[in-house]
């Protein structure tokens, strides 16, 4: 689902097609259901999927997950990220997202709000990674 959605988008600069980006977030984990929701992460935002096409899909739990990692229209970034946290799955798959938007270009102006919500989910949690 997540490589038919994504086909013929590119990361920035163009050169990289987007679906490496739900790949490499993906490799951090070894449970597939979180597996499932990195590849899918961006499906809703980005592309014609709903979380519906998830639910119904592939599986409830994975929908339920990518709903929450989903950025709603006029949603503030923080708010964003403060909801995303009430789960330590959406927390740590969007810290895994974070840091790969980190290590790929990011603009100059994301940094800031990166680090900063990097800070936030670690702390909630207290990941050791």
């Amino acid at each position: 689902m997540a490589f038919h959605a994504h086909k013929g988008q590119t990361r920035r600069g163009g050169n990289v097609p987007f679906i490496v980006h739900p790949i490499r977030v993906s490799k951090w984990f070894d449970d597939e259901m979180i597996k499932t929701a990195c590849l899918l992460h961006d499906v809703v935002e980005d592309t014609f999927v709903t979380v519906d096409d998830i639910k119904y899909n592939i599986s409830f739990e994975v929908g339920i997950l990518v709903d929450t990692l989903t950025r709603r229209k006029g949603e503030k970034y923080f708010d964003y990220i403060e909801r995303v946290s009430v789960g330590e799955d959406s927390s740590q798959i969007k810290i895994a997202d974070i840091i790969d938007n980190l290590s790929d270009n990011p603009k100059p102006t994301m940094v800031p709000r990166y680090i900063k919500s990097l800070e936030f989910l670690l702390n909630k949690y207290e990941f050791t990674w």
